[in-house]
């Protein structure tokens, strides 16, 4: 049996929020394996490297759910010799393995954000419309998929999700942990990159990442009812995302 790695984390983020990305630039350092969703009700997500190899945590997610605590051993233990290993997690996938390595201070926290709310919901449409929630390059631009908005939809998304990290923090706070929180936006800053390797200490090289971006800067271009939208919203902090031409 494999001894544990040096450095465990795990990556807290809600749909949408460049948690991909971040896993595959974590990946792209030679002493980090960074798994992706293990957890994942449709499957088991290993790091991209590992996905047409023979590696295996578990034979089938029937086996990873009847033992949680059991498969998520076998994830510190089978680390591929590298020094640092992670995974991520959205909401909360398996309550076990979420309450388990979010009590454990020895299992490093970081907690990602994406600042433009509105970019993720409309992201996380064209997901469920396309069913292209991951983009390495090897899939075809759905350039022509558009979605309809709704506000009190939004609304209720964005109250989810930050119930979910209000929660995290909540339970962070009373074991007495500390966390690293990113933001989307900042990824692909030098000085983010440093901050993150230096968190998971592992020296610093500048991190690159294998996705590829799904969707536009501009909204007008995938959201149907765009300038309907605009007129409607009385959400000054909505407004300001919705025309949000950047990242």
């Amino acid at each position: 049996m494999n001894h544990l790695a040096t450095t465990r984390f795990v990556i807290l983020a809600a749909p949408r929020s460049g948690s991909n990305m971040l896993c595959s630039m974590l990946d792209s350092h030679p002493d980090i394996l960074c798994h992706h969703e293990l957890f994942n009700p449709t499957g088991i997500f290993y790091a991209l490297p590992l996905r047409d190899s023979d590696f295996r945590l578990a034979r089938n997610m029937q086996e990873r759910d009847q033992d949680p605590l059991r498969f998520l051993a076998k994830v510190w233990q089978q680390h591929a010799s590298k020094s640092c290993i992670g995974f991520k997690m959205t909401y909360q996938q398996n309550l076990a393995a979420f309450n388990s390595v979010l009590v454990a201070p020895e299992i490093k926290k970081i907690v990602l954000r994406r600042k433009n709310t509105v970019k993720s919901y409309v992201s996380k449409l064209l997901a469920e419309q396309s069913g292209i929630w991951e983009d390495y390059g090897d899939t075809r631009p759905n350039d022509d998929i558009q979605v309809e908005l709704d506000l009190n939809h939004l609304q209720q998304d964005q109250a989810f999700n930050q119930r979910y990290y209000t929660h995290i923090e909540h339970r962070l706070r009373e074991t007495q942990q500390n966390c690293l929180h990113l933001e989307y936006e900042q990824l692909s800053n030098s000085a983010c990159q440093r901050q993150l390797l230096t968190y998971l200490a592992c020296r610093y090289l500048p991190l690159h990442t294998r996705s590829r971006k799904q969707n536009p800067s501009d909204l007008g271009q995938k959201v149907k009812n765009y300038r309907q939208i605009l007129e409607q919203c009385r959400d000054k902090e909505i407004l300001a995302q919705l025309t949000d031409l950047h990242a």
